[in-house]
């Protein structure tokens, strides 16, 4: 049994649910594939984009759209994040226990397990230092890999003080057994009622987007975007990401989060769109849910400072492709296209008469030229896109755009 050693810690860690060890605790060990892990993501992925071809239909992408937004809201949002890893609401334990199941039709893992990564990557992150893996710190390339297909073995991890309800409640430990398996059921009813295109949409493309998006976003929520407050002496800092609000449920206020981890609700500054916030204003409506904690509700931590009114922030390399998008009335532009690649009729054929575009023989790359600033490649062309008259094609630029954008910052990193 290994001794525990006094590891000198912010005031608000000496309560938290992990425990170190070492100060090395968390700096130590080494990255491995995962064999569940990687085949789980790939498996849903190849069925997800196979079926999806094969037996297409609008209700089958209708399906999981509404899925998806049920289980991150009601499930991932409320069930796991807010609700069981920060108990910053009280609610009756059924109601619980539908948030929570809702929360493993995500498909991330178990709600124990999903618990403990948890509580390690945030107990690690608010030390000064800790492995590459726990706080998103490699390449783009590098952590999609790493946070998809593999695991962290810590050579001395920390131990994990679980609170007694949770630990010993049998549905939970229920669910932390057969949590891949509840997707059957949902992908029984599916089948009898749209056939296998339901079960593809409905339940594969719906794992495997929660999967990467739950990455996707935690990588950028800890390397881009808006910071109001600052945790010091921590190994990084959260970032507000702002243009994806309503993608997550509100869980894109990372800056808010890390600086009031206890609140119930994330979007705390004016204008933060937050839907979970608005989920659990309704509930308390109807006498569902009480004791919302908010930010003024939670102990001082002395290591946390407030930013500048605006909060200062790394570029986010959404920000100018969404803003652009989302404003195209106030953000007038061109867009330039090497004429090598494309003709003029071919070009107005691309992206209509509507959108302001020209040809210039001269250019390497394409070029959406806003009065301040410049976007280049695959978003300029969605923004472009963004613009035609035609609600079909805005609708697939603004789909594309996420997908555009990251191909970019690839490109910038290689």
């Amino acid at each position: 049994m290994t001794t525990e050693v006094n590891v000198e810690l912010p005031e608000s860690l000496r309560s938290h649910r992990m425990r170190a060890t070492a100060s090395e605790s968390v700096l130590q060990g080494t990255v491995h594939w995962s064999a569940v892990q990687s085949l789980w993501f790939t498996g849903m992925s190849a069925a997800a984009i196979a079926g999806g071809v094969a037996w297409f239909s609008w209700g089958a992408l209708l399906l999981f759209a509404g899925s998806t937004g049920i289980v991150l809201l009601f499930g991932h949002s409320l069930g796991s994040h807010r609700k069981l890893i920060h108990d910053s609401f009280q609610c009756p334990l059924w109601l619980e226990y539908v948030l929570v199941y809702l929360g493993v039709q995500v498909g991330l893992a178990g709600p124990l397990g999903l618990l403990r990564q948890h509580e390690l990557r945030d107990y690690a992150q608010r030390l000064p230092d800790c492995h590459p893996y726990l706080r998103h710190g490699r390449g783009f390339w590098v952590d999609a890999w790493w946070q998809l297909h593999c695991e962290l073995r810590l050579v001395n991890p920390p131990h994990i003080r679980i609170e007694e309800r949770i630990a010993s409640d049998r549905f939970y430990q229920f669910l932390e057994r057969t949590w891949m398996w509840q997707h059957l059921p949902v992908a029984l009813l599916f089948y009898l009622w749209g056939g296998w295109g339901f079960v593809a949409c409905g339940v594969c493309a719906r794992v495997a987007a929660g999967v990467f998006g739950h990455w996707l976003i935690g990588y950028f929520a800890h390397n881009h975007g808006e910071m109001h407050h600052e945790v010091r002496d921590a190994a990084v800092q959260g970032h507000n990401v702002r243009w994806t609000s309503l993608l997550t449920m509100g869980e894109c206020w990372h800056n808010n989060h890390h600086a009031f981890p206890g609140s119930a609700r994330l979007g705390i500054q004016r204008g933060e769109w937050d839907p979970g916030w608005w989920l659990l204003l309704a509930l308390r409506r109807f006498g569902l849910v009480w004791s919302l904690r908010l930010p003024e509700d939670l102990p001082f931590r002395s290591e946390l400072v407030r930013r500048n009114e605006h909060g200062q922030h790394r570029k986010s390399p959404w920000a100018d492709v969404f803003q652009a998008i989302l404003r195209p009335v106030e953000l007038r532009g061109e867009l330039v296209w090497p004429g090598r690649y494309l003709g003029a009729a071919g070009l107005l054929c691309l992206l209509g008469p509507d959108t302001p575009s020209r040809l210039d023989r001269g250019a390497s790359r394409m070029a959406f030229k806003l009065p301040d600033r410049t976007i280049l490649g695959l978003p300029a062309l969605c923004v472009a896109a963004s613009r035609r008259d035609i609600l079909p094609v805005r609708v697939a630029a603004i789909l594309l755009a996420p997908i555009a954008v990251l191909f970019e910052h690839s490109r910038r990193h290689r």
